[in-house]
């Protein structure tokens, strides 16, 4: 009898392996396509404007296509940041901010979540949760510079120089293009003239 229930199972397998293989072609194209509608939106917007009208709707399809997933595979991994970043995007932070955060949980190596919790925090005006959320981070993903530069600026807007002042020496001496970025980086303003501030970005001039 366990032979037959053996060879029924194998049997049942066998013929469901093509759905199984087709189901998972779909998802993949689903967050290809979701993905692709994010990024295009996110290259044509400026970071601190709402987005267009046209950009939204690009922001909204991809919602549209993540939420064609299966229930089970809606709130894990890449569908998880995805949805994260359409709703960031679109200035929903609020609603972003609970996704980001289970993304950091889920994954502790992901650049990106912890970059869009901190950015949803700071927008949300809850500047000092910004400061603790990209500390985790800075932790979690030591060699990655953005990191450390994103986290240099919310210092900086919160009057922290020597945390700034560290945290930017930290993302140059990783990768000196940062140290370009200051020039235009607003959120700089309240240390730029700062001589602690002004010995980092001169050391490599």
């Amino acid at each position: 009898m366990q032979t037959d229930i053996a060879t029924i199972r194998v049997g049942t397998a066998m013929t469901t392996t093509p759905q199984n293989t087709n189901e998972k072609a779909r998802q993949a194209m689903l967050l290809r396509q979701a993905s692709g509608y994010i990024e295009l939106a996110e290259l044509g917007g400026q970071p601190d404007a709402p987005p267009s009208e046209a950009l939204s709707r690009l922001l909204l399809r991809a919602l549209e296509l993540l939420n064609e997933l299966p229930d089970e595979n809606r709130l894990g991994g890449e569908p998880l940041v995805l949805r994260a970043e359409a709703l960031r995007a679109l200035g929903r932070f609020a609603e972003a901010l609970p996704h980001f955060r289970a993304a950091v949980a889920e994954q502790q190596q992901s650049v990106a979540a912890w970059l869009g919790l901190g950015w949803c925090l700071k927008r949300l005006d809850r500047l000092t949760d910004a400061i603790a959320a990209l500390t985790q981070g800075v932790v979690a993903c030591p060699d990655e510079p953005i990191l450390s530069y994103n986290l240099s600026c919310y210092h900086s807007l919160a009057g922290n120089v020597t945390e700034a002042v560290t945290f930017l020496t930290r993302a140059i001496a990783s990768d000196d293009r940062f140290r370009a970025l200051t020039n235009a980086e607003r959120d700089f303003d309240p240390i730029r003239d700062d001589p602690r501030f002004v010995a980092v970005i001169e050391q490599g001039v």
